[in-house]
């Protein structure tokens, strides 16, 4: 059988139930009413009396044991009570097994606790020779008693598997109250009162079992709901309990002082006319009251509209019934031990007893209501001291901790303070862990007339029930005006130095970055003069000297040829070095690349340098940092050749390779010996040039075999 056929079989059996005890109740009630009818209705007895039937004389054998009809009719009034509450909690809407076992509760005990009810067994018995006295007990009371204790135990989950039986008190009160209903049973056919068992079993041991069980399912209900409905169940059971002890106490003190007109009449006794004499009315019709009350408060807590007003209100509520019971249970005793003595001065005594406990009292019960709702809390000035010790830092407070402090101070699951701040908001959480927070409570704070941030508790820690949480927190939020004023000031400053210690570094990068670009571009503008102007310097020294050799031997037209040509090179030159101080590149190899460059400094025309170029080298572009590596490395090879080989033939060869640029410089010059470390500042620019953009540079040469500048930069 799956659970859900399960429970569908379970919740059919439960109705079927509840279906034969709402059938019997109102047939024993009837019966009952029957037999008041005869007792104190002359017509109806004399035509009982003139008929002959079995029922007319278990009619008129019942009103011997009727009650007083004031007390008859208070008795049926507290049933009706009993069956409208159950009626109502059958169309709250709720189908699970506490509602059931709890509507079946008060439909059987709406004739088990009715005392005119109980005038039912001797009709039955005359009438039909029947003896339903134990059958009455066992279905009514046992059944009943047995339902109430069960719905308060599993109430709210509806389920029997954990109901919070943990504590031995808790288990003994449950056994004590389920061996008391089964202890009536055995005693019913006894001359005992079952006002007495009422007031000690439904009163007492059952209020005691459902607040045992209701304040374990308050701390580890598994919805925030449940853990309310238990929390207020909780509530209600206890001042339900509280209610009968005293009225216990006030009963026993009455019966001491011999207080005349508070005895009660109980046909279960077995005496007809006489009265049983204890003074058991003060404590009996409350406990009947009360109930049939906690159903409503069932009902109320139940409530999916405005849960927190309803609790709210409902708190409030248990407040003024324990002002109302406890002063007028002093004045009450007062009045019973003056009384006697002077009416008048009784009154007065009262009166003034009632005033003096007023306040006292009123307060006593906000707390014990808040103590029962809510557990142990820390008084409001603890909570403010905390508070206000771990904010009283020279320095801003850790709000993480501050958070902590004030949920442990509020009893809350958890706290959030939320901080206002440039460009956002900054949120310190307790538990830092809390992924979310379920019923939160935004409660704004202010400092200076501006909202500055929030504090966030949930919702039960913001309860209130005495009147005291409404102003902690109005307190809390005014102590964190200053506090967070000054730690959103703390974090702006701290933000401020922080921005300004990065800008620091940035200037500092941006100086060391300027400085290296300084360098590099000093570096640069030395390579390109050293590479460039100084070939052309070098030539204009080898014209110069030509035009001193023709004037030296006399030959003047050749100088002046010579003179001619010197002015060209002069110009070039001048050329040079204003484009390499402007830094940039020439404008030939800008605009039309290596071959033309190259052409342009080693033609035939311009220079006695051998330049042999492949064809694919004069039809293609290349990347211009490469074009600009190629054409200053050779022109420096060119001019290490000048310098070291004067007269040597120079050759230029520059090949356009699948993979990239091949060049060469080769001079038949007297050469050197590479193996020492006199390579000079020329080599090594060309060097760190080609190996800028990736390339490779040899050097080859030996005394009288000449030198060969070769390089490959790869595509």
């Amino acid at each position: 059988m799956t659970e859900r056929t399960a429970g569908r079989t379970g919740r059919a059996v439960l109705n079927a139930v509840l279906a034969g005890f709402v059938v019997l109740t109102a047939a024993w009630l009837t019966i009952g009413a029957l037999a008041a009818l005869a007792a104190y209705s002359p017509g109806f007895h004399d035509l009982l009396v003139v008929s002959d039937a079995r029922w007319a004389r278990g009619l008129l054998a019942g009103a011997e044991q009727s009650e007083l009809a004031g007390l008859a009719l208070l008795d049926y009034l507290l049933s009706l009570l009993n069956l409208v509450v159950a009626a109502a909690l059958w169309r709250s809407g709720r189908r699970d097994v506490a509602t059931r076992l709890l509507t079946i509760a008060l439909v059987a005990t709406a004739g088990a606790v009715n005392l005119q009810a109980h005038a039912s067994a001797p009709v039955v018995e005359t009438a039909f020779d029947f003896d339903i006295g134990w059958w009455h007990v066992l279905l009514l009371h046992v059944v009943g008693g047995v339902a109430y204790v069960l719905a308060l135990v599993v109430f709210p989950a509806g389920r029997l598997g954990r109901i919070g039986l943990t504590s031995w008190p808790t288990r003994v009160a449950v056994g004590v109250s389920v061996a008391g209903v089964l202890y009536l049973l055995a005693i019913s056919t006894l001359n005992y009162p079952h006002t007495i068992g009422f007031v000690i079993l439904f009163g007492l041991l059952v209020s005691v079992v459902g607040v045992f069980a209701q304040r374990h399912h308050a701390r580890t209900g598994p919805t925030p709901e449940m853990r309310r409905e238990s929390r207020l169940l909780c509530e209600a059971l206890a001042v339900a309990l509280i209610v009968i002890t005293v009225l216990g106490a006030v009963t026993a003190l009455l019966w001491s002082l011999r207080t005349p007109g508070l005895t009660l009449f109980d046909p279960t006794v077995r005496q007809p006319g006489k009265p049983y004499p204890e003074s058991l009315a003060v404590v009996f019709w409350p406990a009947r009251l009360v109930f049939a009350v906690v159903p409503c408060a069932l009902i109320t807590v139940t409530r999916r509209t405005r849960p927190w007003e309803t609790e709210h209100l409902f708190s409030r509520a248990s407040v003024h019934t324990l002002v109302v019971l406890l002063v007028g249970s002093a004045a009450l005793v007062v009045l019973a031990a003056v009384e006697p003595i002077n009416a008048v001065i009784g009154m007065l005594a009262a009166v003034v007893v009632a005033a003096l406990v007023f306040l006292p009292v009123h307060t006593g019960a906000e707390r014990l209501v808040d103590r029962l709702v809510f557990g142990r809390r820390p008084e409001p000035a603890t909570v403010l001291e905390q508070v206000a010790e771990v904010s009283s830092g020279r320095d801003h407070p850790d709000l993480t901790d501050l958070a902590e402090v004030i949920a442990r101070g509020l009893g809350a699951d958890f706290c959030e303070l939320r901080l206002d701040v440039s460009g956002g908001q900054r949120c310190f959480r307790w538990p830092a862990d809390q992924a979310e927070l379920p019923e939160p409570v935004v409660l704004p704070v202010r400092f200076g007339g501006s909202a500055i941030g929030s504090l966030v508790v949930d919702r039960t820690s913001a309860t209130d029930v005495p009147g005291q949480r409404d102003r902690l927190l109005d307190d809390l939020v005014g102590i964190l005006g200053p506090v967070l004023h000054n730690s959103r000031l703390g974090l702006e400053l701290e933000e401020q130095l922080n921005t300004a210690l990065q800008r620091a570094d940035e200037i500092a990068e941006s100086r060391r970055r300027a400085i290296a670009d300084m360098d590099s571009e000093r570096r640069g503008l030395e390579r390109n003069l050293h590479d460039g102007a100084q070939h052309h310097l070098v030539a204009l020294q080898m014209a110069v000297g030509s035009v001193e050799h023709e004037i030296t031997h006399d030959r003047p037209e050749s100088a002046r040829g010579r003179l001619d040509h010197l002015l060209a090179q002069l110009e070039g030159a001048r050329r040079v070095l204003g484009d390499t101080a402007a830094g940039v590149f020439p404008v030939v190899l800008a605009d039309h690349g290596l071959a033309a460059a190259l052409a342009a400094e080693f033609g035939p025309d311009q220079s006695t340098v051998a330049l042999e170029l492949d064809e694919a080298v004069a039809r293609r572009r290349f990347p211009l940092e490469v074009e600009t590596a190629v054409y200053f490395t050779c022109l420096e090879a060119v001019n290490n050749a000048f310098k070291h080989a004067p007269g040597a033939a120079v050759t230029v060869t520059i090949r356009d390779d699948y993979r990239g640029v091949h060049f060469e410089v080769a001079d038949d010059g007297p050469g050197f010996q590479t193996s020492g470390d006199d390579a000079g500042r020329g080599l090594h620019n060309i060097a760190d040039r080609t190996g800028a953009v990736g390339g490779r540079l040899t050097v080859r040469s030996a005394p009288e075999q000449g030198t060969v500048v070769e390089g490959f930069i790869p595509l």
